[in-house]
């Protein structure tokens, strides 16, 4: 399991940092306060960086996630052992291991895009507490132009000339949404918790891609993975004068919601 592989180095990696997930922790808080008679419920828990904040704001907190690992890392976050969190490890493409009409809140970060779609509409539909639930899915949104939208760009433009399909989460975002709008879901207006400036070479992103398993949720053999990233850093070479000159951009952390509807059509 990649992600049980990525646990003790993946905050280090691909996480947003303390002030970041406080200040998202914040926005959530205000941005559920209408939402608050039921579980919330966090779909991708993690190491627990955003979640570790959530554990003040009044509402019982439940999260699972597929990666006993990393569910470990989440732990290890509390130093009292009486305030850690109910954790699950389980499959989110199985049923959600809690009964019907008991969640208020569901919450994800840049992890929904993982999991089938139907299914998620399925579960949201089963748990949430009619009339008051809201789902709120968490991403960093990068300009066009930086550093790492290119490069992941074309990484996914190579992994398409294989075969393998693009798990990309503003599209599964969008194609989520649509869905739960036709079931009388109204989405709600986006709200920006935090704006950073980054500098990444793009020789970054290829060694990143290269210490783990799998990439972009693939799980790829690694002799095909080797070549996927040789022809990565070759489509490279004609992008950037540079493979390791680090180039600054802004980035941001966005929560999309929408209130969902109570239609089962």
């Amino acid at each position: 399991m990649q992600f049980d592989q990525q646990a003790d180095i993946y905050d280090k990696r691909t996480g947003l940092g303390e002030q970041t997930a406080s200040k998202t922790a914040q926005a959530l808080g205000n941005l559920i306060k209408p939402f608050s008679d039921g579980i919330f419920m966090e779909i991708g828990a993690g190491t627990g960086e955003i979640g570790f904040f959530l554990q003040d704001l009044g509402t019982p907190y439940i999260g699972i996630d597929l990666s006993s690992r990393m569910l470990d890392v989440y732990r290890k976050r509390f130093t009292n052992p009486n305030s850690i969190p109910t954790l699950i490890q389980t499959d989110a493409n199985n049923p959600w291991p809690l009964d019907d009409n008991l969640v208020s809140v569901f919450f994800s970060s840049r992890a929904l895009h993982h999991l089938k779609r139907e299914h998620v509409v399925s579960e949201l539909a089963r748990l949430s507490i009619p009339h008051n639930s809201i789902l709120v899915l968490g991403h960093v949104k990068r300009n066009k132009t930086s550093v790492k939208t290119i490069m992941r760009q074309e990484m996914h433009k190579i992994l398409h000339d294989y075969g393998f399909q693009e798990k990309s989460g503003q599209s599964n975002r969008k194609k989520l949404f649509e869905l739960l709008e036709k079931k009388g879901g109204k989405v709600l207006d986006p709200v920006i918790t935090s704006r950073w400036k980054v500098s990444h070479a793009p020789i970054e992103s290829i060694n990143s891609w290269r210490v783990v398993d799998g990439i972009a949720g693939n799980e790829i053999e690694p002799t095909l993975k080797n070549k996927i990233l040789d022809e990565l850093e070759n489509r490279a070479l004609y992008l950037f004068p540079d493979l390791n000159q680090p180039l600054e951009a802004e980035e941001r952390y966005e929560l999309n919601a929408i209130k969902l509807g109570t239609s089962t059509e």
